[in-house]
């Protein structure tokens, strides 16, 4: 993922791996993110351009970085995210709250 301007977020690693069964895991590893932070992980549409978290409900698409600022996230979807979404974003979210939402990174999904 590329960290966007200004940010302190390092290392953020995406992988979208294929499973055994038809389903996806995306992992999401961060390094650099605010000290006990609140994030979460939307997807831009690729029809109708608009983000989205992952999961079904926004608390799914949560998690929450360590006293170090170091995140891991990790879901596995029923579907591959590539066909779905043509970019993933990395937001933070002040007091846990999506109002004032930050971009920390985003990741282009080639399809």
């Amino acid at each position: 993922m590329t960290p966007a301007t200004g940010v302190t977020a390092h290392d953020i690693w995406l992988l979208v791996l294929p499973l055994q069964d038809g389903e996806f895991a995306v992992i999401l590893n961060g390094q650099g993110l605010q000290q006990n932070g609140g994030y979460i992980i939307e997807g831009v549409t690729r029809t109708q351009m608009t983000p989205e978290p992952l999961t079904v409900n926004m608390t799914g698409s949560e998690f929450v970085a360590d006293a170090n600022g170091n995140g891991v996230y990790w879901h596995v979807l029923s579907s591959d995210p590539r066909l779905t979404y043509g970019q993933i974003l990395l937001l933070s979210l002040p007091q846990i709250q999506l109002q004032g939402s930050q971009l920390v990174a985003s990741a282009y999904l080639g399809q």
